[in-house]
């Protein structure tokens, strides 16, 4: 009898590799590549996902440091990833061999199976790349609320905006020039500035300037042009720079903080200009039910983008689940290209195409 159960036991579970946060603290020392059991009996609208890669974050990063809200451990890491469904439930909309990604920003993603249910997840085209979806749940959605949600915006509006090199930067620059707005973008100074300012103006950035270049040319910027959305991600005096060139009833939207210091808007921009300033925290957003039909509606956008050639994912560099470790040293280094986990070995039959 007990040989029967350890038997049935073994044919309704999977052995899966999973990084795990075992404690919250240094991510170069608390994260460890654990074997863990994941059931293959599933509930009527579960599937079983096969995960296949998954970016390093900055969100990673700090809900291992635990500077997240909600930050816990012991707990399997991941933000976002694209994977294939292994096994669907009976009354599952999704079928065997349908690529998805996770609509929140959580879940068992650094780890090669996890069960999930179907209201968390979005079929994506087969036509996608893997870096393309691996890297399309944050970013991309975030500059496309942006750019959607705050303002009317028409073709040939200006719209200007600070971390241009981001992955969220880098989308806004696609979407806007996608849908016809101008672009004015600052970036950090650093040795090869006029390599990345010639990149990002290949990708479609009408004007690029690091932020002290900015400071000596804002007069002329918001004299020259009516400037009506202002996006935000570093916070500080950085924020102060694009929400003064602002035109009266302008708006500023904040999504992230990379400075650690809280975003500065001059009094007389509220005041003499009727500026507003918003905040925006996309994941939170998606997992609104009523904003479901938006949410489906964006990310069919989005795809149309990515398989027209109009939206590319941020530079990469991937790395083999094993190898972990050298994709946090390279993202704690910073200046480096987003690393990419590469989770299930079955990735390399997707790396061209999913």
């Amino acid at each position: 009898m007990q040989l029967l159960y350890f038997s049935a036991r073994r044919m309704s579970t999977l052995i899966s590799r999973a990084l795990t946060i075992t404690k919250l603290g240094d991510p170069r020392k608390v994260l460890e590549l654990q074997k863990t059991h994941v059931s293959t009996k599933l509930a009527e609208k579960e599937v079983l996902i096969k995960w296949l890669a998954s970016p390093i974050n900055p969100l990673d990063i700090n809900k291992i440091e635990g500077a997240y809200p909600g930050s816990e451990s012991p707990k399997i890491g991941g933000s976002e990833a694209v994977g294939v469904v292994e096994k669907a439930g009976a009354s599952s909309t999704f079928q065997p061999g349908d690529s998805v990604i996770p609509i929140g920003m959580g879940g068992d993603l650094w780890s090669e199976y996890d069960v999930v249910e179907d209201e968390n997840l979005i079929k994506i085209r087969s036509n996608i790349d893997l870096i393309s979806a691996a890297t399309l749940l944050i970013n991309p959605p975030t500059a496309y609320v942006m750019l959607k949600h705050f303002v009317d915006l028409n073709p040939g509006d200006y719209i200007i905006q600070n971390s241009a090199n981001s992955g969220v930067g880098r989308a806004v620059i696609e979407i806007a020039n996608a849908w016809g707005y101008k672009s004015i973008n600052l970036i950090r100074d650093r040795p090869n500035v006029d390599e990345l300012k010639a990149d990002l103006k290949k990708i479609g950035a009408n004007f690029v300037f690091t932020e002290e270049e900015f400071r000596k040319e804002n007069r002329k910027i918001s004299s020259e042009f009516d400037i009506k959305l202002a996006l935000n991600g570093v916070g500080g005096r950085s924020a102060l720079a694009i929400s003064a060139v602002l035109t009266p009833g302008g708006t500023i939207v904040t999504y992230g903080g990379m400075s650690k210091k809280p975003a500065e808007i001059p009094t007389s921009a509220f005041v003499f200009k009727g500026i507003r300033a918003f905040g925006v925290a996309v994941g939170k957003w998606m997992c609104i039910e009523e904003n479901r039909p938006l949410v489906d509606q964006m990310f069919d956008e989005l795809q149309d983008l990515i398989v027209q050639g109009k939206l590319h994912p941020p530079p990469v560099e991937t790395h083999d689940l094993e190898n972990f470790q050298d994709a946090i040293d390279r993202t704690l280094e910073g200046k480096n290209p987003k690393q990419v986990l590469l989770i299930h070995p079955d990735y390399k039959k997707f790396m061209a195409k999913l």
